[in-house]
């Protein structure tokens, strides 16, 4: 439509730009060829959206000018993209101070705590955990359900109970178990003890009835289940997780080290610095009585605190080999638990031992661990 419209027996209209008379209904100049449409202004209210008419000059419905609302839009345009401008300009400004080094480490701390890793872009990692739920409660509702209820069981947790966690490099994103892992151990207790409870049961019962029919063969699978619901028992399973040699029994005294490092927590403060400290080592000194290689009794269990610098310094010394700060703190795996072995007995006479009493030492030995015996001294 035209920019200006002539009233009947008034001047004809004139061009905006050039000032010469343009006929009725013209939608460009035809002097100069201005857009005698957009000259007109908006066809739409910026502020509400209503439609104007040809002759409006505000909006009908909320009162705001129709020669404003361009201005005003650009203005709430280039508001946005200066304030996208500010954020793009403040995240490229803001630089990590992270290296990649260390970044892929606190990843690789995170998949040592069980994450999977979903998504990889560099210097952004989004984690996954899936699981399909606890073995104790699989194998109870296999018990009771033939299968039907370990299928749902496992899709629900695998699917609906998945954890993501994001990553970026540079955040203060610390590593932590995942939730499944946090909230699980409690259900895992629990399903563990019936678990053993039931194979007890099941062991006595079959023992008894082939007690009372005189089949000794029988009486053996009684004995079987018998033994794997001790097995099964969580007490039990931390013993035999210490356990030596089958020919070793009486008492023995054990040292071995055990690398620590996050998501794993430590209340402890370095024993050489006094430091507190997140990635080190820990010495722990065992003496037990032995049946089979099995402890029967914990004496006592004494642990010696480790940060990264003093381990290698007081551990190792400034010798020729002794492993890396990183070998200290679990990079290197195997090779740093051997050369433990090898070098770390001599100086046993130097640390400075923290006693805990035997019900806390099985507790203790519950955590995962990654650690060698150094030496073992026999007494009868």
């Amino acid at each position: 439509m035209p920019s200006q419209t002539s009233e009947p027996g008034g001047p004809p209209p004139a061009c905006p730009a050039c000032g010469e008379a343009v006929p009725d209904g013209a939608s460009f100049c035809p002097d100069c060829g201005a857009d005698l449409d957009g000259a007109a202004g908006p066809a739409y209210c910026a502020d509400c959206g209503a439609a104007f008419d040809d002759d409006d000059r505000f909006c009908s419905n909320c009162g705001a000018s129709r020669s404003g609302g361009e201005s005003a839009a650009s203005e709430r345009s280039s508001g946005r993209s200066k304030r996208s401008d500010d954020r793009s300009t403040s995240r490229s400004t803001s630089s990590p101070d992270e290296s990649e080094r260390a970044f892929r480490r606190r990843v690789q701390d995170h998949l040592d705590a069980g994450w999977d890793i979903e998504q990889d872009a560099g210097d952004r990692v989004i984690l996954v955990d899936r699981g399909i739920g606890s073995v104790g409660v699989h194998v109870l509702l296999f018990l009771f359900t033939s299968g039907i209820g370990n299928l749902l069981y496992g899709w629900w947790h695998y699917s609906k109970l998945a954890e993501r966690r994001r990553l970026v490099r540079g955040d203060e994103t610390r590593a932590r178990l995942p939730s499944s892992v946090e909230s699980g151990g409690t259900v895992e207790t629990v399903s563990a003890y019936l678990l053993s409870g039931l194979l007890l049961l099941i062991g006595g019962w079959i023992a008894f009835l082939s007690f009372e029919s005189g089949t000794p063969p029988v009486a053996l699978v009684g004995l079987a289940f018998a033994l794997l619901g001790a097995g099964a028992a969580p007490a039990v399973r931390r013993r035999l997780g210490r356990r030596h040699g089958l020919t070793d029994f009486g008492r023995q005294r054990t040292v071995d080290h055990r690398v620590v490092r996050p998501p794993e927590s430590v209340d402890e403060s370095c024993v050489v610095c006094g430091e507190a400290f997140e990635r080190g080592l820990v010495r722990r000194r065992r003496d037990e009585t032995v049946v089979a290689g099995v402890p029967v009794r914990t004496h006592a269990i004494r642990h010696n605190h480790y940060c990264a610098d003093c381990a290698r310094s007081e551990l190792f010394g400034d010798r020729v080999g002794a492993p890396s700060l990183d070998e200290v703190t679990g990079e290197a795996g195997e090779a740093t638990d051997s050369r433990f072995a090898d070098e770390g007995s001599e100086t046993d006479a130097a640390d400075e031992d923290t006693t805990v009493d035997a019900a806390d030492g099985d507790a203790t030995d519950a955590a995962a661990t990654d650690s060698v015996r150094e030496a073992t001294d026999s007494t009868e």
